[in-house]
């Protein structure tokens, strides 16, 4: 199989995991605008970005390790084996820490909430694990699963919570506990995990390896932290939580986005992780990357161009203010974008010390220019903030990552985006509804243009597919 169907087929199979319930909640984002204040969805989200923030500090970011360490000996289920064994057991160690930490700590933390805060971040440490499993073993199709099994249980407690019973931040709080339960019970059993666990396995050179190439990440992931998320603690902290529900909900749209390309993002890291070595691989590298710009920038141009027609259908009035940060965090994360293609080049050489330095310049960017703007433009500071930073990290590492592979994004194709993207921000906030409709057409009519030849052989691999399903038939 050729790598650029590998790719496509590895993406297509975790696609599957995700894309039904992305867009299930997504669809119940009137439901949650409706049944909860701008205040309950502040409080949740501030909390879920304490977790991101609590998580790497203590599972040392030993999945990414799991996941990058197990590629390299597929097949071998005694090295499988020792490398789970010593995350495992390493990952037990440490969620004891972390409650020890959390006793100390609780009485400073006058939340309701906290108790969440306690058992989130010590079911996160194992579920990353367990879903970086299967894919280190090349079983893409159980982590599709563990993630649909994910997202279709919180979705459906969360309607069952909210809309049923009423429990508001509660609900949210108890839906996301519940699905993690499931999902790790999901992985551990279907991947008969057991058989892969003794602790005759834990290994010291293999704590070690995995310590040198995960806990430099540990950085980078604070960094990413502070460049997608401590938005909400500085909202909250100089204006109030029921703007940082806003800006939520504004994210909403933006975090849709970057899911579909995370989907792809996993498979890729996967496919130039296995093929960084080849003849062919330079050529490979660029004209994926210059493909997946063409149609994820063409998408994000595409949502924002649709937003004045959807907005009101999906938001409830009490949210109007999101709309003006919209566009603002879609162009931020089409940078991300663009940071995650020239990220797995890093990731294939085991540069994890090259991705904190990078991620750190654009967590200072961020968080600087946040609170130097906030008290001028409020809520906007943050997401012009973000947008900075992600850009900045994005021109930064086009350039950086030239000293070890020559990439090159087609300056037509980035010309062509800029030109479309300007046109339509200005219908976007010029908001008149005639003029969005005629850039909407045209948004389409471009992105089949520019991306024919992904949709033909994206066209091609489903067919095959078919054929070889119903062959077997």
């Amino acid at each position: 199989m050729s790598k650029g169907k590998e790719l496509a087929k590895n993406t297509l199979i975790l696609t599957f995991g995700k894309i039904c319930t992305q867009f299930v909640s997504f669809m119940l984002l009137p439901l949650y605008t409706a049944l909860l204040q701008p205040d309950e969805f502040g409080i949740v989200d501030l909390f879920n970005t304490y977790i991101t923030l609590l998580v790497p500090i203590f599972n040392w970011q030993f999945e990414n390790g799991l996941f990058r360490f197990m590629l390299d000996c597929r097949g071998n289920k005694e090295e499988q084996s020792k490398i789970f064994s010593t995350v495992l057991f390493t990952n037990m160690i440490q969620a004891l820490v972390y409650i020890l930490f959390f006793l100390i700590f609780q009485n400073f933390i006058s939340s309701e909430y906290k108790i969440f805060l306690a058992i989130d971040v010590v079911l996160n440490i194992f579920l990353n694990t367990l879903l970086q499993f299967p894919r280190g073993l090349g079983n893409s199709k159980a982590y599709a699963i563990g993630s649909f099994i994910s997202a279709s249980s919180a979705v459906a407690f969360n309607v069952v919570l909210i809309a049923g019973f009423g429990m508001g931040a509660y609900g949210m709080f108890i839906a996301a506990v519940i699905s993690k339960v499931l999902t790790i019970s999901y992985l551990f059993i279907s991947q008969k995990a057991w058989r892969y666990i003794s602790l005759k396995r834990y290994d010291k050179k293999e704590f070690k390896n995995i310590c040198k190439y995960s806990i430099p990440l540990i950085p980078n992931q604070l960094s990413w932290w502070v460049v997608g998320a401590s938005d909400r603690t500085i909202i909250a902290h100089f204006i109030d939580l029921a703007a940082n529900g806003i800006y939520t909900v504004a994210n909403k749209f933006s975090s849709v986005f970057i899911t579909f390309y995370n989907i792809f993002n996993m498979s890729w890291t996967e496919s130039v992780s296995i093929h960084m070595n080849d003849d062919d691989c330079e050529e490979f590298l660029t004209d994926t990357i210059n493909s997946m710009f063409k149609l994820f920038s063409s998408i994000c141009i595409g949502i924002i161009a649709a937003m004045p027609f959807l907005f009101p259908y999906f938001v409830d009035a009490k949210y109007s203010d999101s709309y003006q940060q919209i566009p603002i965090l879609m162009i931020a994360v089409l940078f991300q974008v663009v940071v995650g293609l020239y990220s797995v080049i890093y990731v294939a050489l085991k540069k994890s010390v090259e991705i904190a330095k990078t991620s750190f310049m654009a967590a200072l960017v961020n968080i600087v220019t946040n609170l130097l703007m906030i008290q001028f433009i409020g809520l906007y500071a943050a997401s012009v903030s973000t947008l900075l930073a992600y850009a900045t990290m994005a021109i930064y590492r086009y350039f950086h990552v030239k000293k070890y592979i020559n990439l090159k994004l087609s300056g037509k194709i980035l010309l062509s985006t800029i030109a479309i993207a300007g046109v339509t921000l200005a219908a976007y906030y010029y908001r008149n509804m005639i003029i969005c409709g005629v850039v909407l057409a045209g948004v389409a009519v471009y992105a089949v243009l520019i991306n024919k030849d992904f949709l033909k052989s994206t066209l091609q691999v489903v067919k095959n597919k078919f054929k070889a399903v119903t062959h077997k038939k």
